[in-house]
């Protein structure tokens, strides 16, 4: 929690300890910390119910939307990328623990990523439920070019984010499309873009940046699986591979 120093007058911060003393609050922290709340409460578009339905706020923000993306960024980090012989997707395995924190045996792995078939696979970060939810009416698309693939999960998205009865999807991903050689990058607004690597997740900024010091186009798949590897920090790794 951020911490705010601030100086003021002796006379307030006596008036201010005598209202410690004799009123509600248990330190000038906390009474600070009420007083804040109750401006921001006043001034704030996020009081002005703009945080709790799709519409801009005088700022131009739609928070839902910002939700949303903060929800896709929880959980295990998830990388994609194109090598020379095809696309693999990553992310380190998950080892469910219990409350004494002891590995439990005999569960499978976690999985963030799902092949579609023979042409795509999906990542993705965030909430599953949202995922389970798009991967399963991207299957329903059917044997479709990978272009009006691509255009059907942006209005998917983008169905979620300007219904008044429903919220944004709390959902980053990355669909590994095989005979274009590349992969689509969505956002929670439902807009795309392509790469050639990409990832999701928790921390997904500085795990990019480890992976475009050593990424190159030619990889093969082992060493795409090795630079994986080092990059997540770890060998026992959750992968899928569609290849040329």
């Amino acid at each position: 929690m951020s911490e705010i120093r601030v100086i003021i007058p002796d006379k307030v911060d006596r008036y201010i300890d005598s209202l410690v003393r004799t009123g509600m609050f248990s330190s000038k922290a906390e009474l600070f910390r009420a007083a804040v709340m109750e401006y921001l409460e006043k001034v704030s578009s996020v009081a002005k119910n703009y945080d709790a339905k799709i519409m801009f706020s005088p700022e131009g923000r739609i928070y839902q939307i910002e939700y949303a993306r903060e929800a896709s960024l929880r959980g295990l980090p998830v990388i994609g990328l194109t090598f020379k012989e095809g696309i693999i997707f990553a992310h380190p395995e998950y080892e469910y623990r219990d409350n004494n924190n002891q590995t439990v045996e005999g569960m499978e792995p976690f999985r963030k990523i799902k092949k579609i078939d023979d042409e795509y696979m999906i990542a993705f970060s965030g909430l599953v439920a949202d995922a389970n939810y798009l991967i399963d009416r991207i299957k329903k698309k059917g044997k479709s070019g990978y272009e009006k693939i691509v255009s059907e999960i942006s209005k998917e998205y983008w169905k979620f984010t300007i219904s008044p009865n429903l919220r944004p999807l709390g959902i980053s991903l990355m669909v590994g499309i095989k005979n274009a050689m590349k992969i689509a990058v969505f956002d929670p607004s439902g807009a795309y873009f392509y790469a050639k690597f990409w990832a999701l997740g928790d921390g997904y900024r500085e795990v990019i940046t480890k992976i475009n010091r050593k990424y190159r186009e030619n990889l093969t798949k082992k060493e795409a699986m090795d630079l994986m590897k080092e990059v997540l920090n770890s060998e026992k790794i959750v992968y899928e591979v569609t290849e040329f």
